[in-house]
């Protein structure tokens, strides 16, 4: 996947030095930012900039799996600790000891998952699902991301306080695409290079009035909803230039009124 944060805006080149600085550190890091800004491509760039590079870089949603199944994602179980446990089975805060675990979607941990990476994150102590008291010491760096606002979460009493600050040591902004549409055009050719080399086809060329509607929609799903409108565009395109009809209604609709 790619690790890089395409873009020569200032908002960008900022947010690489930050990068940068935040890699060189072994602090706990908050990434905030709307979904499908690239909250994990950012991650992946402290990861590999930082002297854990080497070692493994584990990547959890958490919104992705039901209490139990995170706690065995995360900490692991031992054999028959539930239906399904035919073995023991180590979680990624053991698989990943000296690099990074990346927890997304942070905010939708339920209240006792957050109380079991609190005490994990004050000892660094795992407990494994069905393990009898037995612990192991492990050292991950920990970042973790959300598209919620954890403060508000706090006051609602659905997200502890006492977690929010271990996590948000540095806090990461990840801006939304329309803060910075400048980027579009080389993130635009960018995957349709990469769309092309995928499905073995040309490169398709973008007509200046399609560009033009590109960048002036808002793109509320961000660089993921850019990424798969080209994606559709590399499959289904008949032609070699796409033109502004050739995209989607919705873009067509709101492009033009910025």
């Amino acid at each position: 996947t790619n690790v890089e944060l395409v873009g020569r805006s200032p908002e960008i080149l900022a947010l690489q030095q930050e990068v940068d600085r935040v890699a060189r550190s072994d602090a706990k890091v908050l990434i905030t930012g709307e979904s499908g800004v690239g909250k994990e491509i950012v991650a992946r760039g402290i990861h590999t900039r930082s002297p854990r590079a080497g070692h493994i870089f584990a990547p959890v949603n958490c919104a992705g799996l039901p209490e139990t199944l995170l706690e065995s994602e995360l900490f692991g179980h031992v054999k028959g600790s539930f239906t399904g446990a035919y073995r023991d089975k180590p979680g990624k805060m053991e698989t990943a000891h000296l690099g990074t675990v990346f927890l997304d979607e942070v905010g939708e941990m339920t209240l006792r998952m957050q109380g079991m990476l609190l005490r994990f994150l004050e000892t660094g102590e795992l407990q494994k699902v069905g393990a009898d008291g037995s612990t192991r010491h492990v050292n991950v760096r920990v970042i973790a991301a959300t598209n919620r606002d954890l403060r508000e979460l706090v006051t609602r009493g659905t997200f502890r306080e006492d977690l929010f600050y271990r996590l948000n040591v540095i806090h990461i902004m990840v801006p939304p695409l329309r803060d910075r549409r400048q980027d579009i055009p080389l993130l635009v050719n960018q995957f349709l290079s990469q769309f092309a080399t995928a499905n073995r086809t040309h490169m398709l060329s973008v007509s200046p009035e399609a560009m033009n509607t590109l960048m002036a929609y808002s793109w509320p799903g961000n660089v993921r909803e850019l990424g798969n409108a080209m994606e559709r565009l590399v499959v289904t395109l008949q032609g070699n230039t796409i033109d502004a009809e050739h995209l989607p209604a919705e873009i067509r609709a709101n492009g033009g009124s910025v």
